[in-house]
């Protein structure tokens, strides 16, 4: 085995583990908060983008974020993509979007948890 495959091996086992952790509101807002710590600093948008990728994935994917957003799914993939950055507002209104959903979504979840859905 060359360590190429090592390395993706390794790298797709840690996506599974990111994602797992991402699912959780609290993780996935400190990644999120680091994330534009990060782009403060340094402006690499690219890095920003995948964040909130793997955020969007983790809380269910494209499908929701479209939801959530009331953008095209075309749309998002376009904005999310990190080899042409997007415009900047764009990226900030999805940013927002998540901020906000993440609160919304898990509370309607913890309240279907202690009443249970219809």
């Amino acid at each position: 085995m060359t360590i190429d495959v090592k390395f993706q091996q390794c790298t797709i086992l840690f996506k599974d583990y990111l994602l797992k952790d991402l699912a959780q509101p609290e993780f996935a807002k400190g990644y999120l908060e680091t994330a534009l710590q990060d782009f403060d600093k340094d402006g690499n948008i690219e890095i920003l983008l995948l964040a909130m990728k793997d955020i969007a994935e983790a809380q269910g994917g494209i499908e929701g974020l479209v939801t959530w957003t009331n953008l095209s799914p075309k749309t998002l993939t376009y904005l999310l993509n990190t080899e042409h950055p997007p415009q900047l507002d764009k990226v900030l209104d999805i940013l927002a979007t998540l901020k906000d959903s993440h609160h919304s979504k898990h509370a309607v979840d913890k309240k279907e948890q202690k009443y249970g859905s219809c």
